[in-house]
């Protein structure tokens, strides 16, 4: 039967052109927008990388402004739904709950740091993370804000007017080396993503592999190369191989940062092994004063009485089991590992970005025990806003009619 002279077959073929249309449309439309950066995301997070303290307001500058980026955030309107993912932001949500009040109930040491500060800061970590994830913040411009902040301090560092910190290992205005290793190799994973074509991904991957060197941090280069392993390995991989995969990643992570430790390229680095293992010590024995419930925020430090001052831990699993114990450590730990690694997952089709996010797991547990502060820091909720992001996206990918409108934001990686 025909309706105004066009039958029910004709139609259709003209709701299928109409349709193709569409989608052709919007994937020019994405193809453009794919080389676009928002400026105030961009130069947000490029001002992430001053960590100097404030005047007045007794946070670091670059804490302070995640507060001003969240709050930038929530006046666009989300893109994605969390779907089944809103309940991690639940537990999130539990296992603060849960530590504030552990720390609340906890007899603070002498040396022990703010946990109510600590513990802001946290919140507004698991807030940026949820911006992230649900569109609210331009990821792409995000990533190369922070990207090319990390260029520019390399220059000024070699140029002599960024702050030396650590012996000629660059730092700049990171401040920590430990710190610049962590970045740098979090960040060589995630510039990949924010381009599409070859050449331009192989200049950013060498030019992070090249500021990363020289950063000196054995346990982030080790992070990084287990990382682009388990990229390129991991996918073609069963549930139980990519277990089996992780127990040699764990085995041969001693080979690397210990017994090629002391390698030549990488100096005379036995003054600073000493005292590493002198805090270990002593971060090792509180560990094992520890109760299951942990002795609350702010706790996971040392005293020195040889050089009378603090340490921080080396160490961010002691960390999480001094200040909450088991099922803060755990928590952190399983998050990590099972939202972003996915060790058991099978192989559903991934695509690249969902196996980049995989690649960010594998760093952050890798440096994470080496590197002090890696679990809940600003540069671990980036890299799980990324892989949340992903993870939504991926199912509107498998519908481009109802969902290629609304990942087109998202292709701007």
């Amino acid at each position: 039967m025909s309706i105004i002279g066009i039958s029910d077959e004709g139609k259709l073929t003209l709701a299928q052109k109409t349709i193709g249309q569409q989608v052709k449309d919007l994937g020019q439309r994405a193809k453009v927008e794919v080389s676009q950066v928002r400026v105030p995301e961009f130069l947000l997070f490029a001002s992430l990388l001053f960590g100097q303290p404030v005047p007045g307001v007794g946070l670091p500058f670059n804490q302070l402004l995640v507060f001003v980026i969240v709050l930038y955030a929530m006046t666009h309107k989300p893109l994605f739904s969390t779907g089944k993912w809103s309940h991690l932001f639940i537990l999130f949500g539990a296992i603060l709950i849960y530590i504030a009040v552990v720390s609340a109930f906890a007899d603070p040491s002498e040396y022990a740091a703010n946990w109510t500060r600590r513990w802001l800061r946290l919140a507004v970590s698991t807030l940026l993370i949820y911006v992230i994830a649900v569109g609210q913040i331009h990821l792409r411009s995000a990533i190369l804000g922070y990207s090319t902040a990390l260029v520019v301090n390399a220059a000024l560092f070699f140029a002599g007017i960024a702050p030396d910190t650590y012996g000629g290992y660059l730092t700049g205005y990171l401040g920590d080396k430990n710190f610049a290793g962590l970045v740098h190799a979090l960040f060589a994973l995630l510039i990949m993503t924010a381009y599409t074509k070859r050449w331009q991904q192989v200049t950013v991957f060498l030019i992070s592999c090249g500021l990363l060197w020289t950063t000196g941090s054995r346990t982030s280069l080790g992070a990084l190369v287990f990382a682009y392993l388990w990229i390129l390995i991991a996918p073609r991989l069963i549930p139980v191989a990519k277990v089996a995969l992780l127990g040699v990643f764990w085995w041969l992570l001693g080979f690397l940062t210990e017994d090629y430790s002391q390698a030549e390229v990488f100096g005379d680095r036995i003054g600073s092994d000493e005292l590493r293992e002198r805090i270990d010590t002593m971060s090792w024995a509180k560990v094992q004063d520890t109760g299951f419930f942990g002795q609350g925020l702010g706790e996971a430090y040392v005293y020195d009485v040889i050089d009378e001052r603090t340490w921080f831990f080396h160490n961010s699993y002691w960390s999480a089991f001094v200040e909450g114990g088991w099922p803060w450590a755990v928590a952190l730990a399983a998050i990590t590992l099972f939202v972003a690694v996915r060790p058991l997952s099978k192989n559903p089709g991934w695509n690249k970005y969902q196996i980049v996010a995989q690649g960010l797991g594998i760093a952050l547990l890798v440096c994470a025990l080496r590197l002090g502060e890696v679990f809940y820091t600003l540069p671990w909720a980036i890299c799980m806003g990324y892989v949340l992001r992903v993870a939504i996206t991926a199912r509107y990918e498998n519908n481009n009619m109802f969902g290629y409108d609304r990942i087109i934001e998202e292709r701007k990686f």
